[in-house]
């Protein structure tokens, strides 16, 4: 268990920060860190380079993510272990592991990181106004129709606020929002709603078809149930362990009673409309995707046991609403709220 404690250090004016957790040997271990701008101890970089390391698990990874040498990382997260007196990683020359000590010490070295960054944050507004950073996770096309005219107005009414989109899987996303990486992300389905600590909107509201190449023998029909397509390749989006796209999918076959015959996951969303124009597989996709241009068209799926609707929230925290977010969120909904028909999202190739 780690406990923080916190007040002001009255001959620096810094802000003192108590970790106390077990080490390897079960024994307490107390310290101050000092927080503060004539700390000649441990600083935030020190924070911000073991972080990398721990979320990254490798040197190499941190240091091209930091952009700074391999061996200058590996020092600094060295001294910071000799400064608390811990052991926080074990590493070897294949692989980096945390210890129990450094697990804990992860935890709150990100919450103090998130803090320090908006404290900056709102200072920065502060003194100037409408001006920081707001950083949203990508999602790629399927956000063409409503990110772009929103991103545009919201510069024109904040030119001082810089909008940075950092590519990651919707599956990342949520992760990202907790470690404070991004600001506002996007999430696939209802489970969201479950999630007290985040709050959402709806942006997109579509329904589920299934999506095969023009030279297929069922592109011509008007509906295609999922027992026509049983023998098929089945194409998911993700990762093994990590694929909303897959677990969806598989949802609607349990619903139906089938079970696919073979089901391929692929890494990116190109690569698997690629497949599908190559007639390599097929897979099911929202309505609101216009994939014509790519030699791919999608089929009404007919399905009456299955719920085949599509969602994706804009999510952000509910709890560290900064003003950016609050601003470009008014924005989506704004946008929402005055949509009456469904528009469709030309991918042009």
């Amino acid at each position: 268990m780690v406990v923080v404690g916190r007040k002001t250090d009255r001959n620096s004016g810094g802000l003192l920060y108590r970790l106390i957790f077990l080490n390897q040997n079960n024994f307490d271990v107390s310290m101050l860190v000092t927080l503060d701008y004539q700390s000649r101890e441990m600083e935030l970089r020190h924070l911000r380079y073991f972080v990398a390391v721990a979320e990254e698990l490798s040197f190499r990874k941190a240091a091209q993510r930091l952009n700074i040498s391999r061996p200058a990382l590996s020092k600094q997260v060295k001294d910071l272990e000799e400064e608390i007196s811990v052991k926080l990683l074990d590493r070897d020359t294949v692989s980096v592991s945390l210890t129990k000590a450094g697990e804990l010490f992860l935890e709150d070295s990100q919450e103090l990181l998130i803090h320090a960054e908006r404290a900056i944050e709102r200072a920065t507004q502060a003194q100037s106004g409408h001006r920081g950073k707001l950083k949203i996770g990508s999602v790629g096309i399927i956000a063409t129709d409503f990110l772009p005219k929103t991103l545009k107005i919201f510069h024109q009414k904040y030119p001082g606020v810089e909008v940075a989109f950092v590519e990651m899987l919707p599956g990342e996303q949520l992760d990202a929002l907790t470690k404070g990486r991004i600001d506002i992300g996007f999430a696939y389905g209802n489970e969201i709603l479950n999630i007290t600590s985040l709050r959402s909107l709806c942006v997109v509201h579509s329904i589920y078809g299934i999506a095969i190449s023009r030279q297929h023998p069922l592109a011509d029909r008007k509906g295609i149930s999922l027992m026509e397509i049983r023998a098929e390749t089945l194409l998911c989006l993700g990762e093994d362990g990590r694929s909303n796209h897959r677990e969806t999918i598989s949802q609607f076959y349990t619903e139906e009673g089938i079970r696919p015959s073979k089901v391929r996951q692929v890494d990116g969303f190109d690569s698997m409309v690629t497949l599908i124009a190559a007639d390599q597989g097929i897979s099911l996709l929202p309505h609101v995707l216009d994939l014509a241009t790519q030699n791919v068209v999608i089929i009404p799926i007919t399905a009456p046991k299955a719920n085949l609707d599509f969602h994706m929230w804009a999510v952000w925290q509910r709890h560290l609403p900064s003003h950016h977010i609050k601003h470009f969120v008014q924005l989506l909904e704004d946008r929402a709220q005055g949509r009456e028909v469904e528009p469709s999202i030309t991918v042009v190739s």
